[in-house]
């Protein structure tokens, strides 16, 4: 039986940033279910459940990238309606229909598409595949209400007759009305205004002083009292008539409407699961989008606890940069954990990063076990965790009498009730809180117990001997954010191995803090405490110096690999122009040759014509001529054969190949490529030498 995904505590979500990423997302929803699911959407513990969620997203966005977009459409909520229909006897209301109507189109489309997708996205296709079209459903509906939501006038029969009756009565009291408006209006019995409406029944404005001389019944008198509205008795007899075909009207409206919802009761079932599938493809799309947002990719999923990120951002901090006027630069983290390093402690100075790497470590796994796609590069690698303990913030309480340190120590106990191996476990600030000493050393032995249960722990501190902890143990590792001790700002990068200064004395000397201050607290500080911040801030500076002659290494590499490229692609073409240009000339000569040979043989022949031939100038004249012809085709055959030659040196050799090494014109079978050299077996022997000084060659 697959376990639940455990978060403690519960505002987890919160503190990681989880939940305004599902706010984000779930505003992508075409649907209310998908809005739904989207806002609560929950990590799953099993690898199969994960791996079926990615792949989800991944053949999703694989089909929007190549320009084809799922039909899905904004739908209104049916699950209320359907509940209601199922009730024997109920009375779907006409409105409802149409969203009805809605959802089995959409159901049908959406199915028509994934059943004619091509391309390897089985998940996506079975998924669409669950999907029931109800067309015998959309024609009753459209055969019964039209696009407004009303009822079609041959919805029935018995409907089209009345309503015939009921528009021809309607004509006929407008005529009757206007005729007697007329009649009243010139005799100067009328208000200014026109025929209205009153109580249900057509009446027109008269005088108050010639109500008695206008027969009809009075229904309404103005504010003033000065105007009545009377119903004509030349249209008693009508409005009468109209109220009995509206009676009617209703009666059959009401009879179709009945039938009509007891024929979609049939179809409940199939109602509701496609609700279902509609809602599980708006979550995907919702995902997706949100993916696409902040250019999100698939990670592969890792065996045990490795974790490898590749320039993985934190996606808050890109949903921020989006809707902010001036944006901030947002640095990637590169962080690896193997399976055997089971715990990370984070040092360095306040306001450099640390939280949010850890952080951004907890999201991107809430994430990713819900089939969100992560920002960082696809080649990362993510563990399936069991569960995720977060330490993060002051949990306090006045209610219940606890102060900060006191909310931490209940964590931790709880924690370690409930920890299950495989368990991501973040603590921010570990040993804050209490005497420095004492929290160093409870946290360290948190940790070694964490470790010892299967979990996997990262940590943030400026506690030195949590430090010395992690790099006394083989399983526990140090990290640091850099910092630039020139400017005295952090850089936001994460760096592996080596434990981090928080920089308080560098600080606050660059703030100019008093002299006689900073030279006291470096008098309390201790000697040798200081001495070895002092070889941190002095190992972080070496290790930057390395990494900025490295940068410069690498771009020098790179600058030169691409003149030397610049330069081979512009040997290639004086080649090729040159090989042009003799093609070019040997065409020419073939063409003067041809030209003289058959201007020799019109000469022979008037000669033998006139039968003064000199055979042996004929002779002579014709082998020059084949001489010539020789010299061309032997020259053009060596040239065609450069030509080949050429061609192959251009050829990039794979394993397996037969080559030529440069010019030593030795011949063998390349069996291994490494970088940019290349081993060859000639006659037995392996022979090193440079990829690019191979020419590849036909097997002997």
């Amino acid at each position: 039986m697959a376990q639940f995904f455990i978060t403690y505590p519960e505002r987890s979500c919160e503190k990681t940033g989880f939940d305004h990423v599902r706010d984000t997302a779930a505003r992508e929803a075409f649907t209310p279910y998908g809005y739904e699911r989207v806002l609560n959407c929950k990590p799953s513990s099993d690898p199969g459940v994960v791996q079926r969620r990615l792949s989800l997203a991944s053949q999703w966005l694989k089909v929007v990238e190549s320009g084809l977009f799922p039909p899905l459409t904004q739908l209104d909520d049916i699950r209320d309606i359907v509940k209601e229909c199922r009730i024997e006897g109920s009375m779907v209301q006409l409105t409802d229909f149409i969203i009805i109507l809605d959802h089995a189109k959409t159901a049908r489309k959406l199915k028509d598409f994934f059943d004619k997708l091509e391309g390897d996205f089985t998940h996506l296709t079975e998924l669409g595949s669950t999907l029931i079209p109800l067309r015998e459903l959309e024609k009753r509906i459209s055969q019964t209400i039209n696009d407004l939501g009303e009822l079609r006038d041959d919805a029935s029969s018995e409907l089209r007759k009345i309503r015939t009756a009921l528009n021809r009565s309607k004509n006929n009291l407008r005529a009757t009305i206007q005729r007697v408006l007329r009649r009243l209006n010139s005799e100067g019995m009328t208000s200014d205004e026109g025929a209205t409406i009153r109580s249900g029944r057509m009446v027109v404005p008269i005088l108050a002083e010639f109500k008695r001389k206008v027969d009809g019944f009075i229904h309404d008198v103005s504010s003033t009292g000065q105007t009545l509205y009377l119903e004509p008795v030349e249209a008693l007899q009508i409005n009468n008539e109209i109220r009995q075909l509206e009676a009617e009207e209703k009666r059959e409206t009401e009879r179709i409407m009945r039938e009509l919802s007891s024929f979609v009761r049939k179809f409940t079932d199939e109602l509701d699961l496609n609700t279902e599938t509609i809602a599980e493809l708006d979550e995907i799309a919702s995902k997706s989008a949100f993916g696409l947002k902040i250019n999100g990719s698939i990670p592969v999923i890792s065996g045990g606890l490795h974790l490898k990120l590749i320039q993985a951002f934190n996606p808050n901090l890109i949903l921020k940069n989006l809707t902010a006027r001036q944006k901030e630069p947002v640095i990637p983290l590169d962080l690896e954990l193997t399976d055997q390093e089971r715990a990370l402690v984070i040092t360095g100075p306040n306001a450099g990063g640390k939280s949010v790497a850890m952080k951004s470590v907890g999201l991107l796994s809430l994430m990713f076990q819900c089939g969100f796609p992560l920002p960082l590069h696809p080649d990362s690698r993510l563990p399936v965790i069991s569960g995720l303990y977060v330490d993060m913030g002051d949990d306090q309480s006045i209610e219940d009498d606890l102060s900060t340190f006191s909310s931490r120590l209940k964590w931790m106990k709880n924690t370690l009730e409930r920890l299950r191996p495989g368990s991501l476990v973040l603590v921010d600030e570990a040993g804050s809180g209490t005497d420095p000493e004492e929290g160093g050393a409870l946290f360290q032995a948190f940790t070694e117990l964490l470790v010892e249960r299967g979990a996997r722990v990262i940590i943030t501190t400026h506690h030195g001997s949590l430090k010395v902890f992690a790099h006394q143990r083989e399983e526990v590792v140090n990290g640091a954010m850099e910092f630039n001790q020139e400017h005295l700002s952090p850089t936001y990068r994460f760096r592996k191995g080596i434990p981090g200064s928080s920089y308080a004395f560098e600080i606050a000397d660059r703030m100019k803090l008093p002299g006689i201050l900073m030279e006291r607290a470096r008098s309390l500080l201790g000697e040798n405490r200081d001495k070895m911040g002092d070889l941190l801030v002095s190992l972080e500076r070496s290790i930057q110096e390395s990494e900025e002659i490295r940068t410069r290494y690498n771009r020098r590499v790179a600058e030169l690999e691409k003149k030397e490229r610049i330069f081979d692609e512009e040997q290639s073409s004086f080649k090729n122009k040159k090989n042009q240009l003799l093609q070019k000339a040997y065409r020419d000569a073939e063409e003067i040759l041809r030209g003289a040979n058959q201007r020799i043989e019109r000469a022979v022949e008037k000669i033998i014509t006139e039968g003064s031939a000199d055979r042996g100038l004929i002779r002579e004249a014709r082998e020059d001529v084949d001489l010539a012809k020789t010299t061309l085709e032997r020259e053009k055959s060596e040239l065609t054969e450069e030509i080949q030659i050429q061609k192959r040196y251009r050829q990039v050799p794979s394993e397996g190949d037969f080559v030529i090494i440069g010019d030593s014109n030795s011949t063998g079978e390349l069996v291994e490529i490494t970088g940019k050299k290349a081993t060859v077996l000639v006659n037995g022997l392996r022979v090193k030498a440079p990829l690019k000084s191979l020419v590849k060659t036909d097997p002997p």
